[in-house]
């Protein structure tokens, strides 16, 4: 609206405004004030030149050698005062009512407490508005507008602070009058111009473009849509919400909250919503589930006990995600290659089946649920939900030709020493790790032969700290637990050390004389690599048809070799320093590199680090240790443990 003349903004405040209390409650509106009925005004008469000059000259006098706003300045002389600024504000007040706020409740003290020497402008401000604004509320809910003449822009503007007295919060800043105002007249339609009774030259145009945002959104013109929904949705207008809140899921802003009615009949929510709120509420670590399975109404229980469901199956990891048509079949298909680590092929499957996406109902513009799938909402980054939100779908074509000859993306494979990066995240700065990789076998053979119990549900790294023991301390060491996968002809089980056990509290010491020798027996009719990594060890293994081939270990100054080592894999040339591996993880990276590139092996970076494998209890890569036999007259003692 700009800082022009107030006429038309205020003329159609005042007629809208009645149109909505009239809609609204009839019992209501006949208790207005006539004036206000009669004029369709909630203004006053303009406040003359006379009334303006003593506000002036009032000012002047409490020391404010400022002039007067132009926006208040134009504002008066239209109006002196307004009635129902918002939904807090009653009454505005006009020239003669404008006078020192005072700060009555001490309110500058108690954010002076606050500040230090190094406290922003801005903080700086706040703290002394409170001595010197002029208050412009006359009636409110515990609301007061304050004008700052300590806080004036270039265009000679003074900013107004908000304070709702109920709120707790600090004030809300606007940059000028005018700025305040039409906040306020969005705050009208927010509040109250969304009822199904209103409806005028207003939301009739903002509900149009809404629609034809809808189906731009739909041919892939995310941002114009977006700049529609967030004016509509600013305006109040329900539908513009509802669909914002979608894309905004799907380019991971706004927290994945999307405001659909609870009903487990409506497969918008059942299906898309609801696996979010449930993900969101296990994250967060809720202990109040009815706040995610609904009402507690006798009309409800069944659609409580049908999303107690969902959320028992996102807790343990096991929710699949489900979509109508061709793109569920793609789901299925993406699904079964991010189970095992293939994240970017499954992300290149559920791209492909894009165009052939089928909403629910009109008000559905993108798949947003599959982020609750504990496999594929990894693979929906923020960027890739932002290629889905561009690409046309729901049988919509894209306003202009794609263009068919884009070159195909290079794909670059992670190879092995990334594991030497260090990651800004805490969780995922490994301490130790431990890995086999086996040759042409499928990652269900590796787990029959490597497995020590039944394969778990997927887990993330985030995810290992909660999963519980394998085999109680009680009964002797944990079982290992690895993470298993397959990417390029080799399956692989991984062991991160990040999370220590519960016998040393770290993984078990590298012991050469007690090493099972895991590859080995994995071997039996294809090759295995195996490798151990800790600060100080490198440990490698080359394993084929159930023999090994050749090994070697590096730990600290002490080095073993075994069998006729490849050149490239040469411990001399990989660890130069007689003394032991680099502190600076070079010598790791180099030995990770050589094993990479000599038996072109890799290990997905994206799905070790951020998305989600099946866990699988194995066989302990060490020997258990004999019991010593007790010294004549030695003293036992036994410790009891809190169990973990």
């Amino acid at each position: 609206m700009g800082n022009s003349g107030w006429g038309p903004l205020l003329k159609r405040w005042s007629e809208e405004w009645l149109e909505a209390r009239r809609a609204e409650d009839a019992d209501v509106f006949e208790d207005l004030d006539e004036a206000v009925v009669r004029d369709r005004w909630l203004g006053f008469e303009p406040a003359g030149a006379e009334a303006v000059s003593a506000l002036e000259e009032r000012i002047r006098r409490l020391g404010i050698d400022v002039p007067l706003p132009p926006s208040l300045r134009g504002f008066l002389e239209m109006t002196d005062g307004w009635r129902y600024a918002g939904g807090s504000v009653y009454l505005l007040a006009g020239a003669a009512d404008i006078g020192p706020y005072g700060d009555p409740l001490g309110q500058q003290a108690v954010y002076e407490e606050y500040l230090d020497e190094d406290a922003p402008d801005d903080q700086v401000l706040l703290v002394g508005m409170w001595g010197r604004a002029l208050q412009l509320s006359l009636d409110s809910d515990m609301t007061d507008v304050l004008l700052d003449p300590g806080d004036v822009g270039a265009d000679g503007e003074w900013a107004v602070y908000v304070y709702h007295g109920w709120g707790g919060e600090r004030p809300g800043r606007y940059a000028s009058f005018r700025a305040f105002m039409e906040a306020m007249y969005q705050e009208f339609y927010r509040l109250g111009g969304d009822h199904s009774g209103f409806e005028n030259r207003v939301t009739r145009d903002l509900d149009s473009r809404v629609e034809e945002a809808r189906l731009a959104c739909l041919r892939g013109e995310l941002d114009d849509a977006l700049d529609v929904f967030r004016e509509a949705g600013e305006l109040g207008r329900p539908r513009a919400g509802l669909l914002a809140a979608q894309l905004r899921t799907l380019l991971g802003e706004g927290g994945g909250w999307v405001p659909v009615d609870p009903r487990m009949d409506d497969p918008l929510y059942a299906g898309e919503v609801l696996p979010l709120k449930a993900l969101h509420h296990v994250r967060e670590g809720g202990q109040r589930d009815d706040l995610v399975l609904g009402p507690v109404t006798e009309d409800y229980a069944t659609d409580r006990e049908r999303a107690a469901a969902v959320l028992a199956r996102i807790r343990k990891r096991t929710y699949e995600y489900a979509s109508p048509g061709p793109f569920g079949r793609a789901v299925v298909e993406a699904r079964e290659l991010a189970r095992w680590g293939d994240t970017d092929g499954a992300w290149r499957v559920l791209a492909a089946a894009v165009p052939r996406w089928e909403p629910y109902r009109d008000d559905h513009v993108a798949p947003f649920g599959l982020l609750g799938d504990p496999l594929l909402g990894p693979v929906v980054t923020p960027e890739r939900g932002r290629e889905l939100l561009t690409t046309p779908r729901a049988g919509q074509t894209a306003a202009a030709p794609a263009d068919r000859n884009e070159p195909k993306p290079v794909v670059v494979r992670d190879g092995l020493g990334w594991l030497t990066q260090w990651h800004p995240r805490a969780e995922l700065r490994r301490d130790a790790y431990r890995f086999v990789l086996v040759e042409d076998i499928r990652p269900e053979e590796l787990v029959e032969r490597f497995g020590a119990g039944p394969l778990e549900p997927v887990a993330a790294e985030s995810d290992l700290r909660n999963l519980p023991f394998a085999q109680p301390r009680r009964q002797g060491p944990r079982t290992p637990l690895a993470r298993i996968g397959a990417l390029d002809g080799w399956s692989f089980a991984f062991e991160s050390g990040l999370w220590p056990d519960a016998e040393s509290g770290r993984l078990p010491a590298f012991d050469p004389d007690r090493l099972t020798h895991p590859g080995t027996a994995l071997s039996h009719g294809t090759r295995a690599l195996t490798v151990w990594w800790e600060p100080g060890l490198f440990h490698f293994a080359c394993a084929e048809d159930g023999e090994q081939r050749y090994a070697f270990t590096v730990h600290e100054n002490e080095r073993q070799e075994t069998g006729a080592i490849p050149a490239a894999l040469s411990p001399a040339l990989l660890f130069p320093d007689p003394s032991g591996p680099a502190a600076d993880l070079s010598d790791e990276r180099r030995a990770l590199d050589a094993i990479a590139a000599t038996f072109d092996v890799s290990l997905p970076q994206f799905a070790l680090n951020t998305s989600r494998l099946p866990v699988l209890p194995t066989r302990p890569w060490l020997r258990s240790r004999p019991p010593e036999a007790a010294k004549p007259g030695a003293r036992l003692t036994f410790t009891r443990r809190r169990a973990r």
